[in-house]
């Protein structure tokens, strides 16, 4: 949201969350449905069983397999995909690390890490530690008070840990690439989380200071598009600059208490449906319903 970031993320997050519950709710009411025992699924499972066991022969014995087999490859095929994809985006950062541990110094007075570069630039790397980074080029180029803005907002993604709100609907994202809504997800995070940033640091700094600075990195194209995908960082001229340069010169108006409490009203009923539906039609009535058909 434009003049709430902080609940806009939570809203986003809410909405995958119901979601992938609504999901798993789906699968399961496939697989065991609470209706009866004599529901699709339930003989479904019960022939299976049977054709595993022999009692249709070495042709359903054979079909059972193939089944049997097929699940659990998709599932391990997920399961690595996840892994893979996990170990990739911490490789890159290891590497990000050690790269600025042979060409960077840390400056105490300034809270992070220099590294020589005539471009104006600063972000922090995610992972553990979340270091803040800034280049020579912004230090030169960049007013005292533009840096003290630019870092404030970096540490604002440090401490709200936002590198990994966007890990986690990235991997979506890449898991599921042809689900719209993961892929607006992903964009529509990428520019709350930079407006998150900017909110928290013009509580201490003056809006303007911030401004300034974004047009002078965003002029310069501080960071190739590419390297805070690759790096894993979080780089002060993500999101849209425009909007960000709007909302600092002319900040939206607060939410009021009364907005405010039923927008999280709101928010936590979408997140918590779901898995009380869940609970009340699937999980408790479906014990028991199936036959048990041990092998």
């Amino acid at each position: 949201m434009y003049r709430s970031p902080r609940l806009g993320i939570a809203a986003w997050y809410a909405v995958l969350g119901a979601v992938l519950t609504a999901a798993s709710g789906a699968v399961l009411a496939v697989v065991a449905p609470w209706q009866a025992a004599t529901a699709p699924a339930c003989v479904a499972w019960r022939w299976c069983v049977q054709a595993a066991r022999g009692e249709f022969g070495l042709l359903g014995r054979t079909a059972a397999s193939v089944v049997l087999l097929a699940g659990l490859g998709l599932t391990v095929r997920l399961l690595l995909t996840g892994v893979r994809l996990a170990r990739a985006a911490s490789a890159r950062r290891r590497t990000h690390v050690r790269i600025l541990a042979m060409t960077g110094w840390t400056v105490p007075e300034l809270g992070a890490t220099v590294v020589d570069n005539a471009q104006p630039a600063a972000y922090v790397v995610a992972g553990h530690g979340r270091r803040v980074v800034v280049t020579t080029g912004a230090l030169q180029q960049l007013a005292g008070d533009e840096v003290a803005a630019v870092l404030a907002h970096e540490r604002a993604h440090a401490a709200g840990r936002h590198d990994l709100l966007l890990d986690g609907v990235r991997l979506l994202h890449q898991a599921f690439p042809r689900m719209a809504l993961f892929a607006l997800a992903h964009v529509q995070l990428c520019r709350l989380v930079e407006m998150r940033a900017d909110e928290v640091a013009t509580a201490r700094h003056a809006p303007i200071s911030l401004a300034r600075a974004l047009v002078t990195m965003a002029t310069a194209n501080a960071i190739d598009h590419g390297t805070p995908a690759l790096a894993g960082v979080v780089a002060a001229t993500g999101g849209d600059a425009a909007e960000r340069l709007h909302r600092l010169l002319t900040p939206p108006a607060p939410l009021g208490r009364a907005q405010r409490a039923g927008l999280v009203a709101g928010i936590t009923s979408l997140a918590l449906a779901p898995a009380v539906a869940l609970l009340a039609v699937q999980v408790f009535p479906v014990l028991g319903m199936c036959p048990a058909l041990p092998l």
